[in-house]
């Protein structure tokens, strides 16, 4: 593994991949509010505790700034410590070549960053969502764009998920129960709306991504 990080990589490992990673998406995410910064501690340490990793990311963030200079405090108070990124290139060079690496020493580092890309997804949340908006029966303005930005951007990463996650059916077990009815509860709001407003065409972008996920772990599960 090249690059300045490699040695930070191949000490910290897993936790090392996923403040990176971490690090990455939050400086990546469009959440309105005021920043003071690319990404926060607390911004970090949220998406963690997403992937169900429950450790203090304050060592590495603080090793990553000292030692190897790839980020830099930009606001620092009592409550709020916020960094901008010094060397974004350096840091996505770390997570392919650590990704990739899983690759060539086997299953085990794969299957672990499927866990990370699938709790990132928040899938608690859009499960949540599609539960809430089937309830509802009725979708509003701001509803549909929440059901677009699914449709588009999230359900199409799930399926992905699945496809992959069929070759670790076992290990993978709850999280692709998980997936399951995330795709069983946005197929059934498909067919809700479909139903009312009498014209399922709309609609049949986010059945077509439901159908494909199931089809992905046909005979699998």
């Amino acid at each position: 593994m090249g690059g300045r990080l490699a040695e930070f990589m191949a000490k910290y490992g897993e936790r090392g991949y996923a403040v990176l990673k971490a690090i990455i998406e939050e400086a990546s995410s469009n959440w309105a509010g005021f920043k003071l910064g690319d990404f926060s501690f607390k911004g970090v340490r949220s998406r963690l505790l997403q992937w169900g990793l429950e450790y203090n990311p304050s060592l590495l963030l603080a090793r990553l700034e000292r030692e190897y200079g790839v980020i830099e405090t930009s606001y620092r108070s009592s409550n709020q410590h916020w960094w901008v990124i010094v060397d974004r290139r350096a840091i996505e060079e770390a997570l392919r070549d650590y990704e990739g690496v899983g690759e060539v020493l086997g299953e085990d580092l794969r299957l672990k960053a499927l866990k990370l890309q699938f709790y990132s997804l928040e899938p608690q949340r859009l499960l949540s969502l599609l539960r809430r908006l089937i309830k509802q029966g009725r979708l509003g303005a701001h509803d549909k764009r929440l059901l677009r930005k699914l449709a588009f951007e999230e359900i199409p990463l799930l399926v992905d998920f699945l496809e992959k996650a069929s070759e670790y059916r076992e290990e993978l077990s709850s999280e692709i129960r998980l997936a399951e009815e995330i795709m069983e509860a946005a197929e059934r709001l498909v067919t809700l709306m479909a139903g009312e407003q009498g014209h399922a065409s709309e609609y049949a972008f986010l059945r077509g991504l439901a159908k494909s996920g199931e089809k992905s772990l046909e005979g699998e599960l």
